[in-house]
């Protein structure tokens, strides 16, 4: 380093220079020895070495350079080099600039490192023949130097975790507490506060970790684990703390989900034996994320068959649909007829589950109802017949259907050519005139069959229309049939 000021005024050295410990000797100031009527073109000293180079002759009028040049054998600073201007030449620059006073030329460098040197390039002009003498002095103060490291502590925090996390799974989070400074940190303490919608194994609000110190570059890691117990996104700082290095957080957030699944059946809460009962089965997603590999099985119970399952791969009383994947909040919706011959209530069952493992059921209920159908059957034994002649009037009533029917009132109304006697059956008869009234018959399952006798003897000669009426609980108003017996 340089400095063309005044040489007079020596400068601070710089502290980034030498090895401490080293005792600085004494000023050295150097003047040329003499050397017959000049002197010596280099000086030596403990602490550095100085040489001057100068051209053997030069031209007259011409510019000619030189150098001189100062060599550290020690740590050196405050080196002042002065040359003397011969008689005869004129300064005209050099390198580096110096302070020019009349004859004397001056350069001052603030430091030269132990084994570094400095060259000095002067360039003159020749104004006169003859030899020129120009002589040159170094001086230097030895340097000695101490270091003292000045660092900043710097802590850095960082939180990391899993993007999600299922309702009612572990979470665990990883707390890194770096020093990125150039100095220990020191005391670092991290706080961690359970956040709303987590718990932590300790029921505590709050985890308190001792770090400790931390070296420049150091760094240490602690593992949190937290249930999570609420859906949502949850997020979780963690604030670090030290005694000269200030305060730092990190926050991860986790978006807690639940898959879930939901199935509902719904379908013909009655219906007619040997009819078709129409189910609708519907899936739903209701949770957070995808689910895959659905399957859907209708299970058609006993005593009934499936009529139609579109969509559905159906194996006796058996339809499974598979679904590849359904999204959040996906709806879908499946179709399925029963048909059964068996009158009662058949409960038919839809069960779903998922590759994630979840599952569900379901049931629909549907009261299969017989219908009765009732055959009247009305004949007369002996026709034609004479007036005082009698005959028999056979009444059949027949269960056709598949369920039963219930009070069953049957009523004969006889013309006046025939008078009713007496009247038998599965039910009492009461004769009263022309009319004969049976009592209710309570019930009539299928495929039964109920008889009445009626005996009735010609009273007078024609076409007599005999007339027999019935009702019962699921027939009204009264069916009628009509026998035709001819009297003569």
């Amino acid at each position: 380093m340089v400095d063309t000021g005044a040489v007079g005024q020596p400068k601070a050295a710089d502290p980034d220079c030498c090895p401490p410990g080293k005792q600085p000797p004494s000023r050295d100031i150097l003047p040329p020895a003499a050397r017959g009527d000049c002197g010596p073109s280099e000086i030596r000293t403990s602490l550095l070495q100085a040489v001057k180079r100068m051209p053997a002759e030069v031209t007259l009028g011409e510019e000619f350079s030189y150098e001189i040049v100062v060599t550290a054998l020690e740590e050196i600073g405050n080196v002042i080099v002065t040359d003397t201007l011969p008689k005869g030449a004129v300064y005209v620059r050099s390198e580096p600039n110096a302070a020019v006073a009349g004859e004397q030329i001056a350069w001052r460098f603030l430091e030269i490192r132990k084994g570094q040197s400095q060259t000095i390039r002067i360039t003159l002009r020749a104004q006169q023949e003859g030899e020129f003498c120009s002589c040159f002095t170094v001086s230097a103060d030895p340097r000695g130097c101490a270091t003292v490291v000045v660092g900043r502590p710097v802590i850095e925090i960082v939180k990391s975790g899993p993007a999600t996390a299922r309702l009612g799974s572990e979470v665990t989070y990883n707390i890194v507490v770096r020093n990125t400074g150039s100095t220990v940190a020191r005391g670092i303490v991290v706080t961690d506060t359970v956040p709303n919608g987590m718990t932590h194994s300790s029921g505590q609000p709050t985890l308190s970790f001792p770090f400790g110190d931390l070296a420049p570059g150091e760094s240490k890691t602690q593992a949190v684990t937290f249930t999570a117990k609420q859906r949502g996104r949850i997020c979780n700082t963690a604030v670090a703390t030290s005694t000269n290095a200030g305060r730092v957080q990190s926050e991860a957030c986790t978006v807690v989900t639940e898959p879930r699944i939901e199935i509902q059946k719904s379908g013909l809460k009655e219906q007619y034996t040997n009819k078709k009962a129409e189910y609708s089965i519907v899936v739903a997603n209701t949770g957070d994320v995808p689910i895959t590999n659905v399957t859907v099985t209708d299970t058609a119970p006993a005593n009934t068959s499936i009529v139609t399952a579109p969509g559905a791969s159906v194996s006796g009383n058996q339809a499974v649909w598979q679904i590849p994947s359904m999204e959040a909040g996906e709806r879908k919706t499946f179709n399925v007829t029963l048909t059964s011959s068996l009158a009662g209530e058949h409960c038919n069952s839809a069960t779903v589950v998922t590759a994630e493992g979840l599952n569900g059921s379901t049931t629909a209920c549907t009261v299969w109802k017989g219908y009765a159908g009732l055959l009247l059957e009305m004949i007369d034994t002996v026709d034609p017949i004479q007036i005082g002649e009698e005959t028999d009037y056979v009444i059949t009533i027949t269960n056709q259907g598949t369920a039963d029917d219930t009070n069953i009132t049957t009523v004969m109304q006889f013309p006046a050519e025939v008078k009713p006697l007496a009247a038998s059956g599965d039910s009492a008869g009461r004769v009263d005139g022309q009319t004969v009234t049976f009592a209710p018959y309570p019930r009539l399952a299928p495929k039964q069959a109920i008889r009445w006798t009626i005996r009735a003897k010609g009273v007078a000669a024609g076409d007599a229309r005999t007339k027999c009426y019935y009702t019962s609980d699921l027939i009204k108003p009264a069916v009628s049939k009509e026998e035709s017996t001819h009297v003569y």
